[in-house]
């Protein structure tokens, strides 16, 4: 799987900055993103597949993952961006600026700017914010992370949906895939309706977990465990997404994310228990967060923001979050204490208590 994340994530940076090749944009950013939505509901699920892991516990272990790394990533950039788009800020109004500084400090509603615009320091909603100016978005430091948003609402709603019955689960995803098909024909068929409404991409994030729930089934075949399937799979699935990209309207793009159901489970049987891959998947979430900070304020070059995102992000994972998962693992631990009942493998996995071959060092 850390094969398949870290692709996705250099897809949204050839997103952001053309690569020198073509066949090196892998995949729409779009469409990243939304495989991205369908590898969390995959992961989310396997460490929620047993009664006894605690929401608490599951949301602990989610806010180590996400916000530390944020914030280091965020204070980097803050650090170079300009005086004056500071200063602008605050000639916004108080409500304006009030928002954009909290959703910068705690991720959450940082995809409500790409809802809103702000005139005479009031807020406003619009259906399309690139009409607005300025644009509040903006104003995000690290601006790819209002997706870190639509994932905590997503990780809010995990311990919740993971009780219930995939036949419910099914009906969540056709019910609100449904009333997205109705929003385009409605005319809300243009950005930021294409992939940043939330209620439009949990349907992804629900497929991810009908997805575990079918792998649980699968996975003691031998022919789902094979490196060469699975990298034919995400070989195939790039292919796919690029065909689909070209022929099809933006709109739908969503279609083609959703078929990265049937390659998650390939991807994470054949490759779950090689380090190396486990470390490229690390390095996944940091590149993604760190790369446009580098592209806004370093250098504009693929290959520079390629290698210069790739450096930072080894030094984050191991000088951050593999001492960070170290907290996460005694926390866990002390819960394991608490709790006799057995946890099942993947939420042990999560939870750092797989036995020692299996853990990150």
């Amino acid at each position: 799987m850390g094969l398949l994340r870290l692709l996705l994530a250099l897809a949204v940076v050839g997103d952001h900055v053309l690569p020198p090749f073509p066949w090196l944009r892998l995949t729409t950013g779009i469409v990243a993103v939304q495989i991205f939505f369908v590898v969390s509901g995959f992961y989310m699920q396997m460490v929620l597949s047993q009664r006894y892991a605690s929401a608490g516990a599951f949301y602990f272990s989610r806010a180590i993952r996400i916000f530390p790394t944020y914030w280091v990533v965020a204070a980097l950039s803050l650090a170079l961006w300009p005086v004056n788009g500071l200063q602008s800020i605050a000639n916004l109004g108080w409500q304006p600026a009030a928002l954009i500084l909290a959703s910068n400090a705690l991720i959450f509603l940082q995809d409500t700017l790409l809802f809103l615009g702000a005139h005479h320091g009031d807020l406003f909603f619009t259906a399309d914010f690139h009409a607005t100016v300025p644009q509040l978005s903006s104003y995000l430091v690290v601006r790819p992370s209002w997706t870190l948003a639509l994932e905590l609402y997503f990780y809010l709603m995990a311990p919740f949906l993971a009780r219930l019955g995939s036949l419910q689960l099914g009906a969540i995803a056709l019910i609100l895939t449904g009333a997205r098909l109705v929003a385009y024909h409605a005319g809300l068929d243009n950005d930021p309706w294409l992939y940043r409404f939330f209620p439009f991409e949990l349907p992804l994030f629900v497929l991810g977990m009908l997805s575990f729930r079918l792998f649980n089934r699968i996975e003691p075949r031998p022919a789902v465990k094979s490196k060469a399937v699975a990298l034919a799979a995400i070989a195939g699935l790039i292919v796919m997404t690029q065909c689909f990209a070209l022929n099809v309207p933006t709109e739908y793009n969503f279609l083609a994310a959703a078929t990265a159901a049937a390659v998650v489970p390939l991807a994470f049987a054949a490759f779950k228990d090689v380090s190396m891959d486990r470390f490229i998947g690390d390095l996944s979430f940091p590149i993604y967060l760190v790369h446009f900070p580098v592209i806004q304020f370093v250098s504009n070059n693929y290959v520079d923001a390629v290698a210069i995102s790739l450096s930072a992000s080894c030094v984050i994972v191991l000088g951050l979050e593999r001492p960070l998962d170290r907290l996460r693992h005694r926390y866990a631990g002390s819960y394991w204490n608490r709790n006799k009942p057995m946890l099942s493998a993947a939420a042990k996995a999560d939870f750092g208590l797989a036995d020692a071959a299996n853990q990150r060092s």
